[in-house]
Formats: structure tokens, sequence, C-alpha cells
């Protein structure tokens, strides 16, 4: 740990924790107002939860312009949200990321879609419309969300139905062809009540493609519904069903070798192929998701809660991971799976106890397929070996060369590798909350989780002799995986853990409160295969400790946070390419830590003006100690060491029953490393966002323009990946400026 940082940060924690107890002082006899929040399994003011958290109503997620996962990460402080594409979201709290796709994998972040996780990496997107609210709950919180929440969780609770019979609808039009249409409508009696709301966009690539009949490249085609049952027949008892569909048809990744980066000069494709499942890069993606949850109050003091939910993807992606003209480096990733779920859970409310107990049944299979098609004269020729041959680097005639005109081609393809997974976790917890004094009250948590996890690992390419025979090269290093030749081999492992948090909270005054906080998580063990052999690795082990607090000025019109935390890491767990295979496995780094302060300000300065800020000032990575092997010292991936935001919400009246709005964000991160071993970086980035527009008064329709990346900064969001352990690191733009002109019409008791 750097003992350096730690001495740094702490004068600058407690200069922020005195600056804010002393305006908050200044105003604890003043009525405040504060949003709810339900992460610790009960309504309550965010004020009161002990614990490090962020939270945005609907109202605040249409003001900013919120509408999509990574636009969270410019307003939580020490989250990032990568999305290189809507198959892989990349998830980062706190430093630490969580975007394995393998099935073997567990999450690091929970993803919870109205009270069940839906955290498997390739199934964890949906799209963000129609929302009540969303929390984002840092450090590990597996008593509240399970081990997926080893190092925090992100809840997304939908709008639920109403009586009053009230929509909207919204159309959008923007450059790059872009277009959305959403709509909303809902109603109904004393006893059921229904909603409906549905969203289309697509926008073509902005990077520009010039192969033959493919398409620009990092856009998107998707659309999503849900329909929302909520019954009440009487005052204790009411029963939601919630079914959710999301499927995409995007264009693609592009994964851009460094000399056509941010140029209009690629070509990327993959050839017709019997085993990709597409003949052009892209991506086809479907995710069902229904969800029952019924809440049943048997006494003032007692309530019932049961949480049932299936869910269902399947995702195909296409692309081309060698980032130049020529196609020798072609794969796909075919991913499916299906997970359900059951919670019961029993919350209990005094006059100084809260709290609860449940139990939990989780089980999943999944599969990951990663196909690959190459041409075997191209690739060796483009790794350059047979310059001494004098064939030169990616010369498309090479198998024709080497065999004297008897083959033009030799194509190899294949399953590269296949892994499946069947995951069950059984649980039982629980939590309370005990008011010591008025002014002081603990809260202690306990979650038993018992695992089992069976896995299967495949691979079956082609012999590639000839290459071998011709050039003495051994050709299976990059088409032949070395997990398998055509035998499945299986492996299982079973796993229990006792997972705690400890909070204390004190009042300060009714306008301060200060926290500290105590937790365990555990990110599970691998269970890989190499070579027909067991590899177990072991569960990752977090011991979590923070201290903070939170409070309110001015009448309520400025809230705020500040916290300062220490995280320690044993095994930790990360995904590497393998120089020989090629292949992602996960590998054992020893131990890590992460010290780091985070803070967040809302202030409303006027009726008519808001302030919003935030900044993370973090120290993560592996300890520099001999015994963590070569990535000691190592700088943890996605994870800038500073990051902030600033930005602001306002609101007028023009006259003539017109509303003057507008919004926007500066955001900034230092520079970044895209892998652990600290290969390749990039320098800090700050972009800008805007949105202005004009709305009737009674906020019957508005009229806005939005941008984002206002200044048109050229940044990346990803680099390395496959083609990397190739010698081919290839790198994934950030979006340019982005322009949306957007027309929202209300009806209804709005």
């Amino acid at each position: 740990m750097n003992t350096k940082r730690l001495f740094t940060l702490s004068p600058l924690a407690l200069m922020v924790l005195s600056v804010f107890s002393v305006q908050a002082q200044q105003e604890n006899n003043q009525d405040m107002e504060s949003i709810t929040v339900t992460a610790q399994k009960r309504v309550q003011s965010i004020q009161d939860v002990p614990m490090t958290m962020s939270a945005f109503d609907s109202n605040t997620l249409e003001d900013l312009g919120i509408d999509q996962f990574d636009k969270l990460s410019d307003f939580v402080p020490g989250l990032v949200v990568q999305q290189q594409s809507i198959n892989n979201n990349g998830y980062v709290i706190r430093g630490i990321t969580s975007d394995d796709g393998s099935a073997s994998a567990s999450a690091r972040v929970s993803v919870y879609l109205n009270g069940t996780d839906v955290s498997r990496s390739r199934g964890s997107y949906f799209e963000t419309y129609d929302m009540e609210r969303i929390e984002v709950v840092k450090g590990p919180q597996a008593t509240l969300f399970g081990t997926a929440a080893s190092i925090g969780a992100i809840s997304f609770v939908t709008a639920k139905p109403e009586q009053e019979l009230n929509g909207y609808l919204k159309v959008s039009a923007g450059n790059y062809d872009m277009y959305e249409v959403q709509g909303m409508v809902t109603g109904g009696s004393e006893t059921v009540q229904g909603r409906f709301a549905f969203v289309k966009k697509a926008r073509d690539g902005y990077v520009k493609n010039n192969a033959e009949g493919e398409n620009d490249l990092n856009g998107y085609d998707r659309q999503a519904y849900r329909a929302s049952l909520r019954f009440t027949p009487n005052d204790d008892l009411t029963v939601d069903i919630i079914y959710n569909h999301d499927e995409a048809s995007d264009p693609g990744t592009a994964f851009a070798s460094e000399d056509v980066l941010f140029t209009d000069d690629g070509a990327f494709s993959v050839p017709d192929s019997t085993v990709l499942g597409m003949n052009d890069i892209g991506i086809e993606r479907e995710v069902d998701d229904i969800n029952l949850t019924v809440n049943w109050d048997l006494s003032p003091r007692y309530s019932l809660t049961y949480i049932g939910a299936y869910r269902d993807y399947d995702s195909l992606e296409t692309f081309d991971a060698d980032g130049t003209e020529y196609e020798f480096l072609s794969f796909a990733e075919n991913a499916t799976g299906d997970q359900t779920s059951q919670e019961l859970r029993l919350n209990f409310t005094g006059d100084k106890l809260n709290g609860f107990i449940g139990t939990s049944y989780f089980t999943e299979d999944a599969t990951q397929s990663v196909p690959f098609i190459g041409e075997e004269g191209v690739v060796v020729s483009c790794m350059g070996l047979l310059a001494s041959y004098g064939i030169e680097s990616c010369n498309t005639g090479t198998s024709a060369l080497l065999t004297e005109g008897a083959f033009s081609e030799l194509v190899n393809e294949g399953i590269y590798t296949r892994n499946t997974a069947n995951n069950t976790s059984v649980s039982v917890f629980a939590d309370a909350s005990y008011a010591i004094t008025p002014k002081f009250e603990l809260t202690a948590g306990l979650r038993y989780v018992k695992e089992s996890r069976e896995t299967t690992e495949f691979s079956d390419m082609p012999s590639t002799t000839l290459i071998s025979s011709l050039v003495g090269y051994d050709s299976t290093l990059f088409f032949t995986s070395t997990a398998s030749n055509g035998i499945t081999y299986a492996a299982d492992a079973d796993d229990s853990v006792l997972l705690p948090r400890l909070n204390a909270l004190y009042t300060v005054n009714d306008a301060i409160n200060v926290y500290a906080t105590f937790s365990k998580g555990q990110r599970s063990q691998i269970v890989d295969i190499d070579a027909g052999a067991l590899n177990l690795v072991p569960a990752e082990e977090i011991s979590n400790y923070e201290t903070g607090l939170k409070g309110r000025s001015h009448g309520g019109a400025l809230t705020y946070s500040a916290a300062v935390f220490l995280q320690d890491y044993k095994n930790f767990q990360v995904s590497v390419y393998d120089g020989e295979t090629g292949l992602s496995e996960t590998v054992n780094a020893g131990s890590a830590s992460n010290l780091g302060f985070e803070g967040e300000v809302s202030w409303n300065i006027t009726d008519e003006l808001r302030i919003l800020a935030n900044i993370a000032i973090m120290d993560a990575g592996i300890d520099d100690d001999e015994e963590n092997g070569e990535y000691a010292g190592n700088q943890f991936r996605l994870q800038p060491k500073t990051s902030g935001a600033l930005g602001y919400i306002y609101r007028t009246d023009m006259g003539n029953e017109l509303t003057f709005f507008s919004s926007g964000s500066y955001t900034y991160r230092s520079s970044v490393y895209f892998d652990i071993e600290n290969q390749y970086e990039e320098a800090a980035v700050a972009l800008v966002n805007l949105q202005l527009g004009v709305s009737a008064m009674d906020d019957n329709w508005e009229l806005t323009l939005a941008a984002t990346n206002l200044l048109d900064n050229e940044y990346i969001m990803d680099a390395g990946n496959t083609g990397s352990s190739f010698g081919f690191a290839t790198y994934i733009e950030g979006a340019p400026r982005m322009v949306s002109l957007n027309f929202t019409k209300r009806f209804g008791q709005y």
C-alpha cells in the first residue's frame, strides 16, 4: 500500500469533513428534504444509510440526460462504466473492474433490476428508460446484494404502474442518422394498474469502415419494451409483475490498429464462414426477463417480501480482432445463459430495532463459445515469420507461394474455445440496526453462502502441420487452444463462506451524520481447466474499511457526502491473455489494496439553478511485494487516480407560459491503463456535455437540443484486446460529438 498517498489523503479528507461539519451545524434547525432509497431493504432517507452511495430519482435522471449506463460515470464518484459494446459492459467501482465474459467467472459488481441479480456480464445490459430510481452502493455489500457485490452494486428500479391515466411520447433525431422513439402509458383502477413503456433507437457507426459490403462500426440498432402490472387488493398487499424484453442488431465494434485510429482509412471485415454465425461484423442479442414481487404487510411491525425472477439471454458478436484490412484474425463470441432466482425476506421495524432475515436461491446455466477463422498464409506473413523467405508482411498470396500454387488459400476454422458453467448459490442472511441512543445506531449483518460450480472446457481446431513443415514454426500456438483438442474436460468445486458487515452511525445534529463501516466480500473461486488439468483459482477475498459523513445545509438546498476508504485484497483475480494460446485466462495476482477519497455535492443555489460536483482520488493496484510476481506494483486497469465532474441544471420562466431549460457537465479523469500489465496507457481526458431547450410551463411538452462530447475530443475506450496476444494490439475509439433534437409530449395526470 502507498503510505505516502495515505498521509496525503488524510488531511484533505479531514479538511473537507471539517468544512462540511461547520456548514451543517449552522443550519441544523431547518427542515430539509432528501431522496429516499431502499439499499438496506427498507425505505430510508439516503442521509440515514450508513454507507457510501449515490442515488438519482426519475426527475434528476431526465434533467441530466442519463439514459444509458455509461452516463452514470459522470455523476457517481469512483464509478466507471466502459461500454465497448452492448455485449460487454465493464463496471469499475473503486478501481476494481467487473467485465469477464467467461461462463465460469463471477461478477464483482452486482447489477440489480427490480431487486433481482442480473450481473452476468453478457446479460447485464438493458435499456435505461422509464426508470423510477437508480442507486449505486460502494464497497462489499454481500449481506444486502449477495456475493456478486464484492466491490459494490448498481440497483435499477423501474417506474411502477399508477392509477391515474398518464403517459408521454418522445421522438429524437440527430447526427449519424440517429433516431429514437420512446413512450409510456399507465393507468388503472384501485385494485389493478398497468404500465407499458418502450424505446426504439438506432444510430449509424461513427468509425468509417471501407471494407466492401460492411457497415460503419460503433453504432447501434436496439429496441426494448416493458409491461408492468400491479395488483393492490387491499392496503396491506401489493403484487408487481414486470416483463422486460431487450434486443439489438448493432453493426458491431471497431477494433482498430493504431495506424488507422481516428482516421477514415480502416477496413474491418470477417470472411464468410460456417463457424462464426454471421458473415458481417455485428451483434445480435436478445434478453427476456420476468419478475414477480410480492409485498405483504403482516402488521405495523412486520412485512414479508418475495421476489422471484427468470432471465435468459442469447448474444452473438463477430469481430475483426487484428484491426487491419486483412482477414486473418476473425473471431465470434456466442454467449447464452439463463438465470433463476428466489428470495424470501421478513422485515421488522420498531422504535429502536429494524432489520430483516431471509433466504435466497440462485442458479444459472451459461455457455461462452468462441469460434475462429483465419487464412494460414496471411497469419504467418503478417506476423513477420517469412521475412527470410523474401515474402512481404501480410502477403495475401503467401499460401500459393508456399505450396507452389497447389493451394491459393489455407483456411483454418473451428471452435477456438468453449466453456460452460452451471452455478448454484444458496444463501441465508440477516441484518439489524439498533438505536443504542437517539444519536447512535449500530448495524450488523451476516450472509452465509453455499455455492456449487460446475464447468467444462472444449476446443476443436484443425491441424496446421503444412505451415509447420514449410517454415519450421509451431503454428498450433495460434490455431489450437491448449485447453482441449476435440475433447471436453469437466470439473466442479464447492465453496461456502460467511460474509459480515458492521456499521456505526452517529447523528451529530439534524443536519449531519457520520458513519464508519467494516465489511467483507468475496469473488467466487474460478474453476479453470488448462490442457485437461484442473486449475482452481482461489476465491478473491476483500476487507473494506471506511468512514464518512453525509450532511445538508441552507435549508436542505445543499447536500453533500464525503468518505475515506481502504480495501485490502487477497488472491486478487486478474484476467490476462496467454501469449502462447491467445486465450484470456484468470490468474491469482496475490495481494492488492485500494486507498481513496470520494466526495459529492448537490447545491440548489437558487430556485432556478442547481450545481452538482463530485471527485474521487484513489491509489489502487497490486501491492508492490516480490511474492506478487510480474504484476507487483501495477495500477489497476481502467481506474484513474483522479476523476471528477462539475454539472448544473437550470430552469427559468421565459414568459408567455414558457420555461427555458439547460443542463451540462464537465468531466475529467486522469490517465488510465487498459491492462493489468500496464502496457497500454491513455493520457487524461476531459469531456463536455450540454443540453438546452424550452418547455411549456406546465411541462405539457418539451423541446431539447443535446450534445455529448461537445468539443469533439478524441479519446479511446480500450486498448490491447484479443489482438495483443498475437502481436496486433487494437484500440476502440470513444464517441465523437453527438447531437440530437428531442421533443417530448406528455398527457394525462402527469
